[in-house]
Formats: C-alpha cells, sequence, structure tokens
C-alpha cells in the first residue's frame, strides 16, 4: 500500500490510531493552539507513521482523542504529489461508504486560483442498529513550502462529533452551521510548517 494511499483513507475514520496517553512529540513546527469554530485547540496527539508521514491533532481543553466533540488536525505528506488526486482519493473512498453509511454525503469545492480544495463531509456509525457516532469533517488541501525547494500536501482538518441521543439535534444544528464553518475555514491561516528531524 503507497503512503499516499494509506494517508487519504487512514485519517479520521471514526476510530483513532493511538492506544495510550503520551506526550505528544511536536514535529511540524504547529505547537499551537490552534482555533476554530469558538474554541482554542491544544496539541494531544502526534505521530509519524513513516519517513514523509506526519500527523498532528489538537483538542479542547478536557476532551479525549477516544471520545471528542470537536478536533483539529494537521496531515502532511512531504511528498510532491498532485492535490486533486489526493481529493479524489478521498471522494472515492466517500463514495464506497455510501453503500453501507446512509448518512454519508459529501461536497469539493476548488479555489479560484485551483491551488485549494474544500472537501466537507458527514458520515456516521451504528451499533445494534442504533446510531451511535456521527461525524462532520472539513479538510482544505493545498500544497505548502517545506523549505530547501521541496514542498507537501498539507491537511488541515476540522471534525465535529455526536453521539448516540445528541445525533439528531446536532445534525438539525448543522443545517445552520456548515455554511459559516466553511467560510471559517476558507478564510483561516494555514500553518506554516517547519518540519523538525525528529
Amino acid at each position: 500500500m503507497s503512503i499516499i494511499f494509506f494517508l487519504l483513507t487512514a485519517m479520521l475514520s471514526l476510530g483513532h490510531f493511538s492506544v495510550a496517553p503520551v506526550e505528544p512529540v511536536e514535529r511540524l513546527g504547529v505547537k499551537g493552539p490552534l482555533s476554530f469554530n469558538g474554541n482554542s485547540f491544544q496539541l494531544a496527539w502526534t505521530s509519524k507513521p513513516s519517513a514523509t508521514y506526519y500527523i498532528q491533532e489538537y483538542l479542547p481543553k478536557g476532551e479525549s482523542a477516544d471520545r471528542f466533540n470537536q478536533m483539529m488536525s494537521i496531515f502532511l505528506l512531504a511528498e510532491n504529489v498532485s492535490v486533486k488526486d489526493a481529493v479524489q482519493q478521498k471522494t472515492s473512498e466517500l463514495t464506497a461508504r455510501k453503500q453501507t453509511d446512509p448518512t454519508c454525503n459529501f461536497q469539493v469545492s476548488e479555489s479560484p486560483d485551483k491551488k485549494e480544495y474544500l472537501l466537507d463531509f458527514l458520515m456516521g456509525a451504528k451499533s445494534q442498529g442504533a446510531a451511535e457516532i456521527q461525524e462532520f469533517n472539513i479538510y482544505r488541501y493545498r500544497m505548502v513550502d517545506l523549505g530547501n525547494g521541496k514542498q507537501g500536501l498539507l491537511l488541515y482538518a476540522y471534525s465535529k462529533r455526536a453521539y448516540g441521543d445528541a445525533i439528531n439535534p446536532f445534525l438539525k444544528s448543522l443545517k445552520e452551521e456548515r455554511k459559516k464553518m466553511l467560510n471559517e475555514m476558507v478564510s483561516s491561516k494555514l500553518p506554516v510548517i517547519k518540519l523538525s528531524g525528529s
């Protein structure tokens, strides 16, 4: 399996990578906090699954990665890959998911300069026939400079979740909040990446 395929299919799929709480190792020069949707997000978890693939997750104070309500994430693939191909890979995954997840839906938009893509999508998970988790995500894709003439694929992401009885109110409020959150993501200043050697 290629790194690009792993990057685009593994991230934020109603699960989580970490198995035990450890002190996060900051590798991207983005210590935080990050701000979005009226919340402050602190660095909570990091991973470097390969030499060129980095993940950093940020949570509001008091939330945990195992059962969060909101999360900001930075995914970096330090390779010169096609942003368009990355988006198409993710939308293909979501299209396939629709076959088993009736709540799954997505929309893609491209920036006027064709350098960025915005993908927002909804997906859910059931347990014993009842809705257990509903998750809304916004992914912002762009190639970024990494120094020394190198570029990488940056994915800046926001996730919002609801569980159990809170799902219906969550979906109802999402109809009104979605446009506001998309506008905020578009206008957000992307983090400046400064790779560390670790």
